[in-house]
């Protein structure tokens, strides 16, 4: 930012102090706080939409040559689930208000299910031949002892995957329309700012797809300290998935991460103590999913 100088010339700012973290600065400076950064074209446009879509919940930015400034925001302290129900509200309002319908692209439907498909195979597999590795020792690692002690979450995640994945694939090849919204690409706890009013940041991976990405990636980024079926709820209560958008949301939630040990037993321990807590509180969530969804049927069964 070899330009800062002549940009704070032209704001008439006096610079008390600035600190530098990763691609923009945070300015303190007699008229307030501000955070530069070097200029995203791409922006422009999503400013343009969100602004005619009359989403809000973005943070205001002052164009000046290359560069974008931005208030910076004195977060108020609030309790995690708190504040992560205002995301999710947040989320729902964006998806809501940028909702609009496609025709369905059999090709990117059957390539959605190819790459599930193959990935699925590739990790029962994959698991087989370790848990065999594994049991073949005289003296298992405590991580390794952890994973075959969990071992049975996986193979019962992976069958549900692949049920589910080949209803969702029947579902879509007798679809016209589907479902399109604007998403953020990577909400999650650290990309919402809470102050006098809320804002998402780091638009950086926005894109027009199918709406279930948004809360997938909140889901694995903040599974381990938030309760994701309420939620989930309050998500659902303001944008509803449909019955195929479930589908292939919680088949794509059950699907495990590869898992690689680098013979550092700390770092794999703990590695694996998450992995088998994601697992857990995945099958519970999928559980009470189902369960609200056999109600809702029987309930309309029942009318």
């Amino acid at each position: 930012m070899n330009n800062l100088k002549d940009i704070v010339d032209k704001l008439n700012l006096n610079i008390r102090s600035y600190q530098e973290l990763k691609k923009i600065r945070i300015l303190d400076t007699d008229q307030g706080k501000y955070v530069i950064k070097s200029r995203d074209r791409r922006n422009d446009d999503l400013y343009e939409y969100l602004s005619n879509r009359n989403f809000s919940y973005i943070l205001e930015r002052e164009r000046i040559d290359n560069y974008d400034l931005f208030p910076f925001i004195n977060e108020i302290s609030l309790p995690q689930e708190e504040k992560a129900i205002e995301l999710v509200y947040i989320l729902s309002l964006l998806h809501n208000k940028t909702t609009f319908y496609q025709e369905v692209a059999l090709d990117k439907v059957k390539e959605i299910y190819e790459t599930l498909t193959k990935e699925i195979e590739y990790l029962n597999y994959y698991y087989h031949d370790l848990q065999d590795i594994i049991e073949q020792k005289v003296y298992m690692a405590p991580e390794e002892y952890l994973l075959i002690r969990n071992i049975s979450l996986v193979y019962s995640a992976l069958d549900f995957a692949k049920y589910n994945l080949d209803k969702w694939y029947e579902y879509k090849k007798n679809q016209k329309k589907e479902r399109v919204v604007l998403l953020h690409g990577k909400p999650k706890l650290d990309h919402f700012l809470v102050g006098e009013s809320s804002r998402l940041i780091s638009w950086n991976n926005y894109k027009r797809d199918l709406p279930i990405y948004d809360f997938i990636y909140f889901y694995k980024s903040d599974y381990l300290d938030l309760e994701m079926s309420t939620l989930f709820d309050t998500y659902q209560s303001k944008f509803a998935y449909t019955e195929e958008e479930l589908l292939l949301f919680l088949t794509m939630l059950a699907i495990p991460k590869k898992i690689i040990f680098t013979r550092n037993h700390y770092h794999d321990c703990y590695e694996i103590s998450k992995f088998v807590k994601y697992m857990e509180k995945t099958r519970d969530f999928i559980l009470k999913e189902n369960k609200k969804t056999e109600e809702t049927n029987h309930y309309e069964f029942n009318k």
